[in-house]
């Protein structure tokens, strides 16, 4: 029977810097790598993922939205409440003037201001139909006389202007409708209002108007009104008319 022979040992000398140092080594630089990517990290601006970037950036769009819906808001009340309280002023204004108005009316009906007593023209106003070369007009009449004596009468209107570059007069007969053209009756005891219409001649710029009161048994009155200022007179429709 065949004798196996013994293993065979080799015995090698262990060099310095065996396994541990390698260990050592290895453990060395994965803490160098490790801290160089940590103080990369540190100095690297950091930078927020692009979809948190944008959820809050539509944030702030939808905050600045609302606060601009929030002043547009503002600024319309604002504006609605300054156009109410200009119409609330000019009502206040037209009314003041028509009070005064009024009370000038009056102070002269009853004879208050000391005015020589008689027929006189209170007011006068004129406004233009749109579209047409026509104008309708209203004449309160006033008679200051103590007594109340009833007057009666016509009244004339004639205008003067110019046309193709000449000065012109047109009388009542040439300006107001058939029905019209004899003048306007008035018969009262304190003040009447005459409503009347007139057509202007084709290229006749009217300048000044003249009012001619012709009451039966007593002196003709005359009074002359600017064109512009009795187109741009206040409205006189308020005085009351006579019964």
């Amino acid at each position: 029977m065949p004798v196996t022979p013994p293993p065979e040992y080799i015995v090698r000398p262990r060099l310095p810097g065996s396994r541990g140092q390698r260990v050592l080594a290895t453990l060395l630089g994965m803490a160098l790598l490790t801290a160089s990517f940590a103080l990369g990290w540190a100095l690297a601006p950091h930078t927020t993922p692009p979809a948190s970037r944008a959820a809050a950036d539509t944030r702030e769009l939808r905050a600045l939205k609302q606060q601009l819906a929030i002043l547009r808001s503002d600024r319309q009340v604002t504006r609605v409440a300054t156009d109410a309280l200009r119409r609330t002023l000019a009502d206040r204004g037209a009314e003041i003037e028509s009070l005064r108005a009024d009370l000038a009316f009056y102070t002269r009906l009853i004879g208050g201001d000391e005015r020589t007593p008689g027929l006189s023209v209170a007011a006068f106003g004129l406004r233009a139909l749109p579209g047409t070369r026509g104008y309708t007009f209203v004449v309160t009449l006033l008679q200051t006389a103590r007594g109340g004596t009833p007057v009666h009468g016509t009244l004339h209107l004639a205008l003067e202007g110019v046309q193709n570059g000449r000065a012109v007069r047109y009388g009542w007969a040439q300006l107001a409708d058939a029905q019209q053209r004899d003048g306007l009756p008035f018969a009262f005891k304190y003040f009447q209002q005459l409503h009347g219409m007139l057509v202007l001649p084709a290229g006749f710029v009217p300048a000044r108007i003249h009012l001619d009161l012709k009451p039966e048994g007593g002196a003709a009155l005359t009074r002359d009104l600017p064109w512009a200022s009795a187109l741009a007179g206040k409205d006189t429709t308020h005085v009351p008319q006579n019964p």
